[in-house]
């Protein structure tokens, strides 16, 4: 069940992180950029992104839904040269490259002769 798999994983990071959280002496400076990307980060990455990451396994080939993580390096490339200006190198267009001929590999349905 994903709602079980999402609070058993939550539920982890919490137990590890409140230790370390707990030895932060800074004080927390609350205003809405904070807030509005802790929900980010809440609800849409951690909710939506493995929810969506167990829905997806329980739909098909485990490997295949795996293989579509090695797709976050190129996808947060490509977003930080769209939104925020970041160049790219001819290595990281080749990584990109590379990574994504990888993961079609293993993604793409093979060829039935009848």
């Amino acid at each position: 069940d994903v709602r079980t798999a999402s609070s058993v994983q939550l539920m982890a990071a919490w137990l590890g992180t409140l230790p370390l959280a707990m030895m932060e002496t800074e004080s927390i400076q609350w205003n809405h950029q904070m807030l509005y990307a802790m929900a980010w980060s809440v609800l849409c990455l951690t909710l939506g992104g493995s929810s969506l990451f167990y829905m997806l396994i329980q739909r098909g080939a485990a490997a295949s839904v795996t293989s579509l993580m090695y797709l976050v390096p190129p996808t947060t490339a490509v977003l930080a040269l769209i939104l925020f200006g970041e160049t790219m190198t001819w290595v990281t267009l080749l990584g990109i490259l590379v990574t994504a001929l990888g993961v079609s590999l293993v993604v793409r349905q093979p060829k039935i002769d009848a």
